[in-house]
């Protein structure tokens, strides 16, 4: 059994933690030899979770203008190529937290 606890201040930086996190155990997943996942149990209620989904225009646009303004337009475009895209909004919805942590990094 495994238990995560993870702490954040805001909403996109437990976002973005989670998505790194869900990467680094996707890879490791790929590594380590398959584990064979116990029988769902009848009835069992669904997972509950606290932390809502992210909206483009109200959480990943907002901080791409912010980072244009006080980071300048070639850092933007940089980290859009990172991406493999233009536009934030070309970007796949499952990778918006991860983009919006590259744009607030100080680097």
């Amino acid at each position: 059994m495994y238990k995560i606890e993870i702490t954040a201040d805001t909403l996109t930086e437990l976002a973005g933690k989670v998505m790194s996190l869900a990467a680094k155990l996707h890879a490791t997943a790929e590594t380590e030899p398959a584990i064979k996942a116990p029988a769902p149990v009848a009835d069992a209620p669904a997972p509950v979770t606290n932390a809502p989904a992210l909206i483009f225009d109200r959480d990943v646009a907002p901080v791409v203008l912010r980072a244009v303004a006080t980071k300048g337009k070639p850092f933007v475009e940089a980290a859009m190529a990172e991406f493999s895209v233009e536009r934030a909004s070309q970007l796949d919805a499952t990778r918006w937290a991860a983009l919006i942590e590259r744009l607030e990094s100080p680097f």
